[in-house]
């Protein structure tokens, strides 16, 4: 994993850390107590301290308690989850805060990287694991969804995206051609020779934001990745 995934990683825990422990003070007991075991001990005696003394001494019995839970737990993560759901800081916007500055490469690895990043802050992971679109996204949209977003892309810029991608995208992409349209884009790739891994991944990225815009507008569907409720009781 590279150094640029893990600061971007670590920053936006400490942002879940923070709204979790800004949310310690308005609940209760049992709750509080589970969503001080997900933002571990150093920041749960700091958040603790800002308890008044009652309420502070009923936390701790309760914490306590709690000492063999990790933050990966269901009991522990749904509270937590339902913290970040109410102040809109879940799923495709913590995603975004990990992944928006990230190169395709990165973003690629990040996905990969998801179950070794679970046990550090397992929200982040399943909302990475579900909102983050990478350039295999094609291989998930229907036939129809494709043709749409060829539409809408330029021509170099998709043999560029294509440049050593999978067989199964650019196969995707292929059947939903014209079998003029498909030889020209494969003399396309052929013709242009070398191409930077930088210039690659921009067109990949451009086509992703393509398709992005199109799921927006209502034009096509992104299936799911997986059930973020299902935490939830």
């Amino acid at each position: 994993m590279t150094e640029e995934i893990q600061k971007s990683f670590d920053a936006a825990h400490e942002k879940v850390v923070s709204v979790i422990a800004d949310y310690v003070s308005g609940g209760y007991i049992d709750t509080l107590a589970k969503l001080l075991v997900y933002v571990g001990d150093a920041k749960a005696e700091e958040t603790l301290g800002k308890l008044p003394e009652p309420v502070q001494a009923s936390v701790r019995e309760v914490y306590e308690k709690l000492s063999d839970k990790k933050l990966t737990d269901p009991e522990i993560l749904s509270p937590a989850m339902r913290v970040l759901k109410d102040a809109q800081f879940y799923g495709k916007t913590l995603c975004n805060e990990v992944a928006a500055e990230l190169s395709s490469d990165n973003k690629n690895e990040l996905i990969n990287s998801t179950e070794e990043l679970f046990n550090q802050d397992p929200l982040i992971s399943l909302s990475v694991e579900k909102h983050l679109i990478t350039f295999d996204i094609i291989t998930k949209l229907d036939d129809r969804a494709v043709q749409k977003m060829l539409r809408e892309v330029d021509q170099q810029e998709l043999a560029k995206a294509l440049k050593g991608a999978d067989v199964e995208i650019q196969e995707k992409i292929f059947r939903n051609m014209s079998r003029r349209a498909a030889t020209m884009l494969k003399e396309d790739m052929e013709f242009m020779g070398p191409v930077r891994v930088a210039d690659i991944n921009d067109s990949r990225d451009k086509i992703i934001k393509t398709i992005l815009n199109l799921e927006a507008n209502g034009d096509i569907v992104i299936s799911s990745f997986g059930d973020e409720t299902a935490l939830v009781n």
